[in-house]
């Protein structure tokens, strides 16, 4: 008999490879922040749970009920794996950074960068830069500093210019234990404690 469900079984199949895709989507957009979008990540990590339930549910129940493994029951797998592979390796942070580095890199261009020693100086900065939104800005000795709107629950997040890296005296009383990574160039994500 063939491996082809019927055109309401098949629209079941889509509807619910849908939901999958949208569930991945979801834990991408969480981790595409300098830090952990806390909430949307723990209402995408419990969806994806009851995603998986329901997967082994119906699995359990095609099998039982219509005989044999079907092709499509390695699609929801597939896209969970591609889903941690990318996870892993950083892409959603990456992908959304690539597409709004010109933004951030136009605010800073032909501003003289501010030497050791210097002092936290605010300026004026758009709202949203790129697929961000910002709430502030200060130019820091050594580079700039842009606070996310969204970028960590407990902690402050952003995106630093750093041409010539992270020094200790970015560890002030308000920017305390900043934790750095770097994008490429002189651009960081980072995250501290207030």
């Amino acid at each position: 008999m063939p491996d082809t469900p019927t055109s309401d079984a098949s629209a079941r199949i889509w509807a619910f490879h849908l939901v999958v895709v949208s569930v991945a989507g979801g834990m991408f957009w969480s981790v595409s922040y300098p830090g952990i979008h806390f909430f949307l990540f723990a209402a995408s990590a419990c969806a994806s749970v009851l995603v998986a339930c329901f997967w082994l549910g119906w699995i359990i129940y095609v099998g039982s009920t219509r005989g044999g493994w079907k092709r499509w029951f390695l699609i929801g797998p597939a896209i969970g794996a591609l889903t941690v592979v990318l996870l892993a390796a950083g892409a959603p942070v990456k992908l959304r950074w690539a597409a709004s580095q010109g933004a951030f890199a136009t605010v800073v261009a032909g501003h003289p960068i501010p030497p050791p020693g210097s002092a936290w100086k605010s300026f004026a900065v758009p709202s949203r830069l790129g697929l961000y939104s910002i709430t502030s800005a200060d130019w820091v000795p050594g580079g700039a500093i842009f606070y996310e709107a969204n970028g960590a629950m407990f902690d402050d997040a952003g995106f630093a210019y750093l041409p010539g890296g992270p020094t200790r005296e970015l560890n002030t009383g308000l920017f305390e234990n900043p934790r750095f990574r770097h994008l490429g160039g002189g651009w960081y994500s980072w995250t501290a404690s207030w």
